[in-house]
């Protein structure tokens, strides 16, 4: 069975629904949640994939992964999903009187999970470590020694 938009998004929402409603996004997973557009896209291109259309991911822009791709694909957007999350958070602690709450918490929490997230996805998958490639130059001649 080939990855559908509508899987994709019920995964993502499966996995971080509780701050997804925290912040205001959607958690609708039918193919058309705009709140995880940039996430699924993100994960698309940074698996070596590309989109259509920038600003609306299809179900044929999943079409060229294979299974083995799936998780890394998920991973992926769940990080970026993090990254939107955390923007979308701009509540600070609050205190009046003997009454506080720490809504700082939630944004620490999220940070954490990015750093673990992104230590996570360099350890399975490489992301963000560049490769070097060396090679050699010859220049077919050889030295001689004229004094002779």
């Amino acid at each position: 069975m080939s990855l559908t938009r509508a899987n994709f998004e019920g995964e993502l929402v499966s996995r971080q629904q509780s701050r997804l409603e925290a912040v205001g996004m959607a958690v609708t997973h039918d193919g058309s949640n705009t709140d995880l557009n940039s996430p699924i896209g993100y994960a698309i291109r940074n698996c070596g994939g590309s989109v259509a259309s920038f600003g609306l991911v299809v179900d044929a822009d999943l079409s060229s992964f294979e299974e083995e791709d799936y998780d890394q694909l998920l991973d992926v957007a769940e990080y970026r999903l993090l990254l939107s999350i955390k923007g979308r958070w701009g509540k600070v602690d609050v205190k009046a009187g003997q009454l506080s709450e720490s809504l700082s918490q939630f944004s620490k929490d999220i940070d954490e999970d990015i750093k673990n997230k992104l230590s996570m996805l360099k350890m399975l998958y490489g992301f963000g470590v560049g490769t070097i490639s060396v090679g050699t130059v010859d220049y077919d001649f050889q030295e001689t020694n004229d004094t002779e």
